[in-house]
């Protein structure tokens, strides 16, 4: 008997009909003898809804309006964890919905994107041992004054994965709306291939250089796990998905296996004299903001950072406060930037990868604005306006499948 995590996200969970087609699925797996707990995320298209309802009403400016945010955005998943319950036990499948704080999910106290410190997973086991299927909410924690969290964005695949993680479950599946992981983004390249199966670290990089299938928290937490994740079409069950796991490469040939881009991307460019490159960069990583470049230039006082754009309103306080205080003299953001990720093995050291990249850029009239390289994975900075010329021009260059 295996334990199997089953995340569905919203395009699955999108509406009754969709919601009532997921209940063979989960069935199919109960007929395998197996065990299953499920996490869900909140039907298509209700977060980004309630989102909106929340600035309507508040400028969220502070941590108690941050925190009632929370409130709000975590009862998507909320109403879709029952109905997936009543769905089940409609077919006779005993089931249970569980909200964070139940368990509980215990997080820390940064709101909108709480870090879980811990799972009990009591209340799991006993209903594991009732035969009954618990449905967790995803996306929500509760800190320890009592208050609900949010992971941020993806944070129902950061669920799964640590649910997986807490329970040492045999494997984590993930349904949404496409059939596995692809070469590239298929509305860019037609002919993109799917990936049968693929390294945790290549994954990690995929998800996190703006690949949508998957969150890199919950990569990164399978891979340090060890536990095996596919990705599945809810629309397609008995279509072969994409696993992830631990392959070994051969690592003396540098090979580029995929390219993703990520236009989802803030520039803040600081001019400061009283504080340094790290003192702003630190004040930035506040609040587990994440920064993806850095760049010191004029004279070390002028500095550019690129984060995600989610963080624009945390940050646009942060800056102000500082400009206010004097502690900077101006700030100014871009939001017309995109990053070109090609991933693969071997990419550091084959100095002609990078040699044929930027030749072929400079040839298409793209600059590059800052590069980034890593064992697997090169990355360029450009203006969001060529990220799909790239994408394709590079795709073809390099015969990617």
């Amino acid at each position: 008997m295996a334990l199997i995590i089953q995340k569905f996200g919203g395009t699955s969970v999108a509406n009754i009909d969709r919601i009532k087609k997921i209940v063979p699925i989960i069935k199919a797996e109960i007929a395998k003898n197996n065990q299953v707990i499920v996490v869900v995320s909140a039907m298509a298209g209700v977060t980004n809804q309630l989102v909106t309802l929340c600035n309507e009403v508040s400028s969220l400016n502070n941590i108690s309006q941050f925190a009632e945010y929370d409130v709000a955005l975590s009862s998507g998943e909320i109403v879709t964890a029952s109905l997936l319950a009543l769905a089940l036990q409609e077919e006779d499948i005993k089931a249970r919905s569980f909200l964070a704080w139940q368990l509980p999910i215990l997080t820390d106290n940064n709101h909108s994107k709480a870090l879980v410190e811990s799972i009990t997973t009591d209340l799991l086991e006993k209903y594991l041992q009732l035969n009954t299927v618990p449905i967790i909410a995803g996306f929500q924690g509760t800190n320890k004054s009592n208050r609900l969290t949010t992971l941020g964005r993806g944070g129902s695949d950061t669920t799964a994965a640590l649910i997986a993680a807490a329970m040492k479950a045999d494997r984590c599946d993930i349904y949404t709306d496409v059939e596995g992981i692809f070469t590239a983004d298929p509305r860019i390249i037609p002919n993109a291939k799917k990936i049968k199966e693929i390294d945790f670290l290549e994954m990690l990089e995929l998800a996190s250089s703006g690949a949508k299938v998957l969150h890199h928290r919950a990569v990164e937490l399978v891979m340090r796990y060890k536990i095996d994740m596919r990705v599945l079409s809810t629309f397609s069950p008995n279509t072969e998905g994409t696993l992830i796991t631990s392959k070994d490469k051969n690592m003396e040939n540098g090979i580029i296996n995929s390219i993703t881009s990520n236009k989802n991307l803030l520039k803040i460019s600081v001019k400061s004299i009283s504080l340094s490159f790290l003192q702003v960069a630190n004040m930035i990583t506040q609040n587990n903001n994440h920064i993806e470049f850095m760049q010191e230039i004029k004279n070390n006082e002028e500095y550019s950072f690129i984060t995600n754009l989610t963080d624009k309103n945390n940050l646009q306080a942060l800056l102000t406060n500082l400009k206010d205080d004097k502690q900077i003299q101006d700030f100014t953001f871009d939001t017309e930037i995109a990053t070109i990720s090609l991933i693969g093995y071997r990419i550091k050291n084959d100095c002609k990868l990078l040699e044929t990249i930027l030749s072929k850029l400079t040839k298409d009239n793209i600059n590059v604005n800052m590069i980034q390289l890593s064992e697997v994975k090169i990355t360029l900075l450009i203006n969001d306006q060529y990220a799909e010329k790239t994408i394709f021009n590079l795709y073809n260059l390099f015969k990617i499948s």
